[in-house]
């Protein structure tokens, strides 16, 4: 619909958007009437951003609630104001939603599940909140928003278990008699689907050479079978005790729409497990359209934003049907279980911020799993002496040095100048040495060959490196950082950086093939330089989980001694690997580098912490 086609409130219209304003006490920009548009939307009014809301007076009119427009502009403000509040708010909402969903074992996390979820809480929030404002106004009961609600409601007799939670939880949150929104008892559990028959034909006439991986293959698939079976059986949905805790949790975090998001999704996930492994999966109709238009995929800087907040990097609290009591809120409103599940994996970021830039998602996760390790680091150099510092003022003696004569003072002290007595010296005090902190410079190596993790799967090699580079560059400090695997495949940037959009583009690069250190680059690099001045420091890092051989020459015999010639042109020099050797490790050492082993690359991340700490002195 064009905005030509869009009429401006007038009359009965106008004054209702104007209470509902006054109901929040907020000013909005006038409602957009855009007939027409409501009936491919499915609803009659939703909200976007900037701050807007349109209705279509034909829906309004088709559904038959045109004395209750006040309540249904309330609502959508209430969307300004409340919940989601704002569109970077509303896709932290989606995020955490998205970790409750992947705990439950949901598949897929995002599309359809994801924004019933984000409707349903953000509605119940509002809704909550519009009807208590309107009650404080004196309002009638039943008040206006529950009559809207009353009269959208699909016919008496739904089937979905989820949308008898959120009825019941609005009838609890209101204080309404049980069966006034939906029916007393909630509906029975749809069956299970069960595993479909496989033809699969006698083991005895798959040729022999293939009969054992035949039979290896079937057992895996028995397997998996099994694991589903139980998985499904582990999901808990319990309608009446789960509406009674949402009740809880509408009132609890009516102020933090992002935390109690979670607390939502722990509840309600399972309902969409369910429901996705039933004998009839897929979302039913029943619940309409959510009212949020804005779907525009999030920015850079929104995901640096929303992936930052510690609020989505928190435990996953307990389902109640796990928990003795149900789901236990604190005072600061966390959840008493500390699931696995604290962060979403990147594998999982990528499909839920699918539109967006893949390189902006993943340097934004990165980012955010480092942060927590991340220190300034600066380095101190030997401290230089400082300037005295001015003492009080002395008599200045006859033999005393006439450049110490302080004339001014000596005038002050009286307007006859007598040596002894009148005239005046300054004298000084010697103060501490004054510290200098050094100009760092990070050269990075990190092996990217095929034995390595995906740097979109989440790598912890990837990670460990950047916990270094963002404290380096933290502090003032430069880093480059090269990806290299076998002979040939070397990427990233030939000058240092100071920007992190440019340090995680390089570090997730990823060829996938063998390892062969670049000794040629190495030394064509530090080919000329001279070993680092007093205000400055050069340090060496490489990641792999290679035993690095070829740093030292095997197989490159023409660039042999190329580490050790370049070891005196650093400060220091560092190789972190997961595979120990003896002979690298003493050609290491013979060299001049310092190795550091850690079990497994799982283990990197909190080596390089404690290696900047080292760094930092």
């Amino acid at each position: 619909m064009s905005a030509a086609a869009t009429v401006s409130p007038e009359g009965g219209t106008l004054q209702a958007w104007q209470s509902a304003l006054e109901l929040w006490g907020v000013h909005l920009r006038d409602v957009r009437l855009a007939p027409g548009e409501g009936a491919a939307k499915g609803t009659a009014a939703w909200f976007s951003f900037p701050p807007s809301v349109t209705v279509d007076p034909e829906v309004i009119r088709a559904w038959g609630v045109e004395d209750e427009v006040e309540s249904l502009f309330a609502h959508e403000i209430g969307h300004h104001v409340l919940a989601p509040a704002t569109r970077t708010d509303a896709l932290k909402i989606r995020h955490q939603l998205a970790r409750a969903l992947a705990a439950a074992g949901a598949d897929p996390v995002g599309g359809e599940d994801l924004a019933l979820l984000s409707n349903l809480w953000t509605d119940l929030l509002v809704n909550a909140r519009v009807a208590l404002l309107q009650h404080r106004r004196g309002d009638t009961a039943p008040v206006g928003i529950v009559r809207l609600v009353q009269a959208t409601l699909p016919a008496p007799g739904s089937a979905d278990r989820l949308w008898w939670v959120y009825l019941r939880t609005f009838e609890l949150v209101w204080g309404l008699p049980a069966g006034r929104l939906c029916p007393p008892a909630p509906p029975a559990p749809t069956p299970r689907a069960a595993p479909g028959a496989r033809n699969e034909p006698p083991l005895d006439s798959i040729p022999e050479k293939h009969r054992e991986k035949e039979r290896a293959l079937r057992e895996a698939r028995r397997e998996r079978d099994r694991i589903a079976a139980e998985l499904s059986g582990a999901i808990t949905t319990q309608p009446a005790a789960d509406a009674d805790q949402l009740a809880r949790v509408v009132r609890s975090f009516a102020h933090d729409p992002v935390l109690g998001a979670l607390r939502f999704g722990v509840l309600t996930a399972p309902y969409i497990v369910e429901r996705q492994r039933s004998a009839k999966p897929g979302p039913t109709s029943e619940q309409g359209a959510g009212c949020a238009a804005d779907d525009a995929p999030a920015t850079s800087e929104e995901l640096g934003r929303i992936l930052s907040d510690r609020r989505l990097h928190g435990g996953i609290p307990d389902h109640p049907g796990n928990t003795p009591g149900g789901l236990t809120l604190d005072r600061d409103g966390d959840g008493i279980g500390q699931g696995k599940g604290q962060a979403l994996g990147l594998a999982r970021t990528l499909e839920l911020y699918g539109a967006s830039d893949p390189d902006e998602v993943m340097a934004a996760w990165y980012r955010a799993e480092a942060a927590p390790w991340v220190r300034s680091l600066t380095q101190r150099m030997p401290a230089v002496p400082a300037p005295e510092l001015p003492g009080p003022l002395e008599v200045w003696e006859a033999g005393d040095d006439l450049a110490d004569l302080d004339w001014s003072a000596t005038l002050q002290a009286g307007a006859t100048v007598l040596p002894g007595v009148t005239t005046r010296r300054r004298s000084f005090l010697p103060d501490e040495p004054a510290p200098r902190e050094a100009s760092i410079a990070l050269d990075v190596f990190i092996d990217s060959s095929g034995s390595m993790s995906r740097p979109d799967r989440g790598s912890p090699a990837v990670l460990a490196g950047m916990i270094v580079a963002l404290s380096v560059l933290r502090g003032g400090g430069r880093v480059r950082v090269t990806s290299f695997s076998g002979p040939g495949q070397v990427a990233g940037s030939e000058d240092f950086q100071r920007t992190v959009s440019g340090v995680v583009r390089d570090l997730a690069c990823y060829f996938g093939g063998g390892t062969t250190f670049p000794l040629d680059l190495l030394e064509r690099r530090y080919a000329g330089l001279r070993p680092p001045g007093p205000d400055e420091r050069r340090h060496l890092l490489v990641l792999s989980d290679d035993g690095l051989v070829s740093m030292f020459g095997d197989g490159n015999a023409g660039h042999a001694d190329v580490a050790e010639r370049v070891r005196p042109l650093l400060t220091t020099a560092t190789l972190l690997l997961t595979v120990r050797s003896s002979r690298v490790d003493a050609q290491a050492e013979a060299a001049g580098y310092e190795v550091l082993h850690v079990r497994t690359m799982d283990d990197a991340p909190a080596a390089c912490a404690r290696l900047a700490e080292a760094l930092h002195g």
